[in-house]
């Protein structure tokens, strides 16, 4: 939540047709440099951008980092539909209209990935480069069959990857993780990344770990401190979140993405930053990225973990740095 996270660069917009956002905007402190827009993923909120936030503007970059539809001090509509990734691609452009930035730099993790992927086919004007950090570009149109997905990651990697996803599109699953925040943050940001192969991917694993209300080691790259701003800002919270799953599984987008004609492939510089590869993760995110668009650099941090952010803060910084430096020619200017 962007008053409890960056109280001093907090701001509010009601948008005109639909939703108030709260986010975080630091203009640039140099007139050459761009601004960066963030997108956070699941559970989360610009808060999870802290250790980029100070980074980027310390060098002279600007900052806009929103708490996404669902998230924080942001509009939390109940309904699904609210959710449609062309619908909120409009509402991040409306926020960039207000401050009156033509074109950034953007950087999305995890479900944030998801809007990135649109903006940059709805929107590519906007857009300097896209930054994907540990989910790759998803394709446009495509229908998502999270039976025939889960087949593929047991056949590929021995067993389900995305069993969680049928249990967060159900109707208890919000009040669950409000009523098992603690073992919620515990497994989901785990100390050792394994821990999502046994209880997060194999369908039901997730739900009997919050039922039982196991507890398990806290994470290194997180403190105390910052796990309560966390909690914080999500308890009560998880459920609207939830929505952005629901409209993945529901393949709501799809019809959208298709009456558009959105082409596959990106016209724009593309940086894809990957986990350091172990048992849990698919392999070929590379190559993958590879064929969606001409300009792709692909990266990888030294840590297995999801959230490359917070646990390879340095590297992925260092990386995200020299990144938009290439793609604003200025890799002597810093």
């Amino acid at each position: 939540m962007a008053n409890i996270a960056f109280p001093q660069h907090a701001k509010h917009l009601t948008l005109p047709t639909s939703h108030t956002y709260s986010y975080i905007y630091i203009p640039a402190s140099k007139p050459s440099f761009t601004t960066i827009l963030f997108l956070h993923g699941f559970p989360s909120s610009c808060f999870d951008w802290r250790h980029q936030i100070p980074f980027f503007s310390d060098l002279g970059y600007g900052v806009l980092a929103p708490d996404l539809l669902g998230y924080g001090g942001t509009s939390k509509p109940i309904s699904a539909e609210a959710y449609r990734a062309k619908k909120m691609a409009t509402e991040i452009t409306e926020i960039l209209d207000h401050e009156g930035l033509q074109r950034v730099h953007a950087v999305a993790h995890d479900t944030g990935c998801i809007l990135l992927s649109r903006m940059a086919n709805y929107v590519p004007d906007r857009l300097l480069s896209s930054s994907f950090l540990a989910v790759p570009y998803s394709r446009p149109g495509e229908h998502f069959d999270l039976a025939a997905v889960n087949a593929m990651t047991k056949q590929v990697l021995g067993q389900e990857r995305f069993g969680y996803l049928s249990f967060f599109v159900g109707d208890e699953a919000g009040s669950l993780l409000d009523q098992h925040s603690e073992s919620f943050f515990i497994l989901f940001y785990p100390a050792d990344p394994a821990l999502w192969t046994d209880h997060v991917g194999p369908t039901g694993a997730m739900e009997a770990w919050l039922r039982a209300d196991r507890q398990g080691q806290k994470a290194p790259y997180i403190t105390d401190e910052e796990r309560v701003i966390h909690q914080k800002i999500m308890q009560g919270n998880h459920g609207p979140a939830l929505n952005w799953y629901r409209v993945l599984v529901g393949n709501l987008n799809q019809k959208d993405e298709l009456d558009a004609g959105l082409s596959l492939k990106l016209s724009l510089p593309v940086l894809m930053v990957t986990p350091a590869p172990s048992p849990g993760h698919l392999p070929g995110t590379g190559a993958h990225m590879n064929e969606m668009a001409d300009d792709v650099t692909v990266k990888e941090v030294s840590t297995p973990g999801h959230w490359l952010q917070l646990e390879a803060r340095d590297e992925a910084n260092a990386i995200l740095k020299e990144f938009f430096q290439r793609c604003d020619g200025t890799l002597s200017g810093l």
